[in-house]
């Protein structure tokens, strides 16, 4: 079995969980507080948190050679998280046309995937990680757990993790479709009360009918979404759609209502 930096392949795969598990946590906290109401906060529907967790790995690796040193240890996790935060939000927004964190508008940021204030907290959480809350981790896994019973928990969540993820995706790109969908009608409404306004007396009912069709397309479009559909959306509430951003808005402000 594979034996790498001082732990076999198992332990890295629990460890990976526990920090997708902690990240969840911490963001679902945050932005639950942020929002005044629970939010299961990502893109997965379980309480994993994938960035945290390859987050927490990249920085036991990368501190491993300067972890007596705070100061580099800190500039490690900043630099080395940062990175992969820009990489992960690149990744998903390819794939999924949707960007499901967005800080444009805070101070430093970069093309809205990365700012500041995001790597300074990555730094604080590599301190965090390598001297105060691995350690523990390590050895409950390593001592209590074991190999044997870490092997199949790792089996159990790897299966939720995937089932998860297919879940997911086919939720966000029912969201693309929605999106789109919202937009095309959107706009076919306001070309249909632009004309409502300036029709003759002959063609307003008429109009009124299309846009009162239109509307009602919007509505049922909304009340039709999947629950995975709707649980997206309420758990990020900054995603910004890169091609569809006007149909994504209608479809936050359709169900907040």
């Amino acid at each position: 079995m594979p034996f790498i930096n001082g732990y076999y392949l198992p332990y890295w795969v629990l460890f990976f969980f526990i920090y997708c598990f902690l990240g969840w946590c911490i963001e679902s906290a945050i932005v639950s507080l942020d929002t005044k109401k629970l939010t299961n906060r990502g893109f997965l529907r379980g309480p994993f948190l994938p960035i945290y967790g390859f987050g927490a790995l990249t920085i036991i690796f990368c501190t491993m050679p300067v972890r007596d040193n705070i100061l580099l240890c800190y500039i490690v996790g900043v630099v080395s998280c940062t990175a992969l935060e820009y990489v992960c939000a690149v990744i998903m927004e390819s794939i999924f046309k949707t960007k499901y964190w967005d800080y444009t508008g805070h101070f430093m940021n970069f093309q809205g995937r990365i700012c500041l204030v995001s790597s300074l907290f990555w730094g604080v959480l590599t301190l965090l990680v390598i001297h105060v809350i691995h350690e523990p981790i390590s050895g409950f896994v390593t001592d209590k757990l074991g190999l044997a019973l870490t092997t199949v928990i790792d089996v159990i969540l790897l299966v939720m993790l995937n089932v998860d993820l297919y879940i997911s995706a086919r939720a966000a790109f029912d969201l693309n479709k929605a999106a789109a969908k919202l937009e095309e009608l959107g706009v076919q409404l306001e070309l249909a009360k632009m004309e409502l306004r300036d029709a003759v007396e002959e063609k307003a009912q008429e109009l009124e009918e299309r846009v009162s069709s239109l509307s009602a397309g919007r509505e049922e479009l909304a009340a039709r979404l999947r629950l995975g559909v709707r649980s997206l959306v309420k758990g990020n509430p900054t995603a910004v759609h890169k091609s569809f951003d006007r149909g994504l808005i209608e479809l936050k402000e359709l169900l907040n209502k």
